[in-house]
């Protein structure tokens, strides 16, 4: 299965290695460019326990890949996971800006069915259609 990862922090870089791993191709997609050229060059920014390895094996097979263009990822992957930041705002809430631009941003790419799955830390209900 072909599957797409926004973000590679901890959760988003995890994930698509698991994925990757179990013999899915990744795309994983990140808005800072300097982090995915390290990860394309096989530095791991984060420390998890054999995560470097398993990227750099999973990068050279072809099966786990970095970039920052939104709409190569929307294409590539028929399950899309947001896994970007929700840092606390001001009043202690969850911001959901990045989540939120995420979603705008598959929706603006999106040319057939996609599944989209939140792994970010988000509200009860966020997902819930208004």
């Amino acid at each position: 299965m072909n599957i797409t990862v926004f973000g590679t922090g901890y959760v988003g870089l995890v994930q698509g290695a698991v994925l990757a791993n179990a013999g899915h191709h990744v795309v994983c997609v990140d808005v800072d460019a300097d982090k995915v050229d390290q990860l394309n060059q096989g530095n791991v920014p984060i420390y998890e326990p054999g995560l470097e390895p398993m990227v750099k094996e999973l990068h050279a097979a072809g099966r786990l890949d970095f970039t920052t263009d939104a709409a190569k990822g929307v294409a590539h992957g028929d399950v899309q996971f947001i896994a970007v930041g929700t840092p606390p705002d001001e009043d202690g809430s969850a911001d959901l800006q990045y989540v939120l631009k995420v979603a705008a941003t598959i929706a603006e790419h999106m040319e057939s069915h996609r599944i989209v799955v939140d792994k970010s830390t988000v509200p009860v209900g966020t997902a819930r259609p208004a």
